[in-house]
């Protein structure tokens, strides 16, 4: 397990070099893509199931509707990537926006929050 993971940083810091810049969903989709078990589909799967997890029910006091609710059945990594991968493929949006907006809001989209009762 260590390996795995000591591979996945060296494969990002080859991809990414130096330069600081945003993942954006062009980058995430290309990865995605990739053949499973490859290092750059499992860092577009590693940061699916990132946003995923940690934003998952979470509601923000300034903007409460901006949230999703993937119930725990749901939750596999590979029904998360077909959500995402539809969202894209039926509404084209825009790929050099970060992956993270890209991911929530396919998310919001198929796994609305409920309005608190």
């Amino acid at each position: 397990m260590k390996r795995q993971i000591r591979m996945l940083i060296i494969s990002a810091s080859l991809l990414y070099g130096s330069n600081a810049t945003a993942y954006s969903g062009e980058l995430w989709l290309s990865q995605a893509n990739q053949e499973f078990g490859t290092p750059a589909s499992m860092l577009a799967h590693g940061f699916l199931a990132g946003v995923v997890h940690s934003w998952n029910n979470r509601h923000e006091t300034n903007s409460p509707n901006l949230c999703f609710n993937a119930p725990a059945d749901q939750m596999q990594i590979k029904n998360l990537m077909s959500v995402v991968k539809e969202y894209i493929d039926e509404r084209n949006p825009d790929l050099q926006a970060p992956a993270q907006g890209v991911i929530r809001v396919a998310m919001m989209g198929r796994f609305p929050c409920r309005a608190n009762r």
